[in-house]
């Protein structure tokens, strides 16, 4: 008998320990990370610590908060485009269709709830490994171009996919934006899987170097500014018409600038202008006058988010020097 209740009392005694280890500890089990485990509505970042850190630092964490959401959206009043900023559970409305917004901790942007859990609180993945920490449902459209489009479909940026030569590729959003990595998929798994990362990486310079190739030459007296997309499955820049991006050269003269000229790939279609937008396969050169002035040119691709933001606040994707002889 008191074998028994031995036993059963350290059995007892191991699962809190463990349980104490999961809720409390700033790194996962047997790996050494000093980074702090964010925030997420539910408990998700208790066991699946690499995708909640990764989606930490993605733009889908700060959907709701960033600055320029704030600035196109007369700060987050502009009601059409604030459900897929904070959206409820997608599975709930349909992948493909556009999500309602929720009404609590609208801060986290789009979360994993707001992904993965369906209407009775069963997490969907791709992979779908059965655990005791929740019901797991094997979901074959994760990660699939239909589930993006629940949010990046009401811009245009899926039907500038499906002109491309990925539209037969059900996955090729994931391919390029939820990079493929080898991984337990929790703490507590026994072996590790092929998954996807949480980056979401978009407007970033080392997609912008994978996607379009950038030729820079002097021609008479005009540098000219090739662009070329190769690799990028829409339009650059894609979505909605406040996210723009520069093509900016300036030229210095013994560490003066005398000359600066900007080049705006926008959808100015809504404004009355043209869509000057990169077309995926697309090459694009833009003429830069150098009115016989000599020095050195910076040429820098810039993306902005909003467009009225300042240059000093946009993303470099690009840059370089060219010497004007």
């Amino acid at each position: 008998m008191f074998g028994r209740l031995w036993k059963w009392s350290a059995v007892a005694l191991g699962s809190v320990m463990l349980a104490f280890l999961m809720l409390t500890s700033t790194t996962p089990l047997g790996q050494e990370k000093q980074e702090k485990i964010p925030r997420v509505r539910g408990r998700c970042q208790v066991c699946h610590r690499d995708e909640a850190i990764e989606w930490a630092k993605s733009g889908h964490a700060k959907a709701w908060t960033s600055e320029a959401f704030a600035l196109t959206t007369n700060n987050r009043n502009q009601k059409e485009c604030l459900s897929c900023h904070a959206p409820d559970k997608i599975l709930v409305t349909g992948f493909g269709k556009e999500p309602k917004l929720r009404s609590e901790m609208v801060e986290l942007g789009v979360d994993c709830v707001a992904c993965h859990q369906d209407a009775n609180d069963a997490q969907h993945g791709k992979v779908g490994r059965l655990t005791d920490a929740h019901p797991t449902v094997k979901n074959e459209k994760f990660a699939s171009v239909e589930m993006c489009a629940s949010c990046h479909a009401k811009f245009g940026t899926v039907d500038e996919w499906k002109q491309t030569k990925w539209a037969s590729d059900p996955e090729s959003c994931a391919r390029c934006h939820m990079p493929k990595v080898v991984r337990k998929i929790a703490i507590t798994s026994q072996k590790e899987t092929e998954t996807y990362a949480h980056t979401f990486p978009g407007a970033h310079p080392e997609m912008f170097k994978k996607g379009i190739k950038v030729e820079t030459n002097v021609s008479g007296d005009n540098l000219v500014v090739r662009l070329t997309s190769v690799e990028v499955g829409h339009n650059f820049p894609t979505g909605i018409d406040h996210v723009v991006a520069i093509v900016d050269v300036r030229l210095l003269t013994d560490g003066q600038e005398v000359l600066k000229h900007q080049t705006m790939l926008a959808d100015d279609r809504a404004r009355g202008g043209s869509d000057t937008r990169l077309k995926p396969g697309e090459t694009r050169e833009i003429v830069v006058p150098l009115q016989g002035k000599k020095g050195e040119a910076i040429v820098r691709i810039l993306h902005k988010s909003a467009r009225d933001l300042p240059d000093e606040k946009a993303t470099l994707l690009f840059e370089t020097k060219v010497a004007v002889q």
